[in-house]
């Protein structure tokens, strides 16, 4: 049964409550609060270039891989974290194995906009002042073979955004979304990209 399967993968990642300290790796939690977001939503849609028929059980098996990172025993990796803008980026790398780093970047991105909203039925554009935080949280795993294997998107309000499996990417959209996300994520994303292009081995 659909529902029970995903109750079996939420125990598993639900993690004891966690003070977000800045060597502490966020992503189990995160994880866990987007599948039970997830799980008591209806309005949502998922995408992915992998799979012609996506759901909440497909993203539920996908994210046992990220899972594995989540758990790694971080007492045995070197870490590191440095500030850069809106961005904080953390680093634990390992010395063996099969996962090498894993990086978590926390963005904060403040939206204050004037935006104009154009109609098609010839009434006159009106104009709509946009103000709202947002906190998002992206993962990244290096493994010995490939240098960004997983990648994880999350907003703190919102939920989870996009993740990526090597090739494979799957992307949700949202019926309600966050006022001023599709406004601030495309540029945040922009970053993001660029910090992980110029921090990945």
């Amino acid at each position: 049964m659909p529902m029970l399967f995903i109750h079996t993968i939420l125990p598993w990642l639900l993690p004891l409550f966690i003070l977000g300290t800045p060597d502490t790796l966020l992503l189990q939690q995160d994880m866990a609060q987007d599948l039970a977001r997830l799980q008591g939503n209806s309005g949502y849609y998922i995408s992915d270039n992998g799979s012609a028929s996506p759901s909440l059980q497909t993203v539920a098996a996908d994210l046992q891989l990220f899972a594995v990172a989540a758990g790694m025993d971080l007492s045995q990796a070197t870490y590191t974290t440095n500030r850069q803008g809106n961005h904080q980026v953390d680093k634990w790398q390992f010395a063996a194995g099969e996962i090498r780093t894993i990086y978590q970047i926390r963005s904060t991105v403040h939206l204050d906009t004037v935006v104009t909203q154009q109609y098609l039925d010839n009434r006159p554009p009106t104009r709509q002042h946009i103000t709202n935080n947002f906190t998002f949280r992206t993962y990244a795993v290096a493994t010995a073979s490939n240098p960004l294997k997983l990648y994880y998107l999350t907003e703190q309000d919102q939920g989870l955004l996009t993740y990526s499996i090597g090739e494979r990417q799957v992307q949700l959209g949202y019926a309600r979304k966050k006022e001023g996300l599709v406004d601030v994520l495309p540029q945040l994303e922009q970053e993001v990209n660029r910090l992980l292009k110029s921090t990945v081995n």
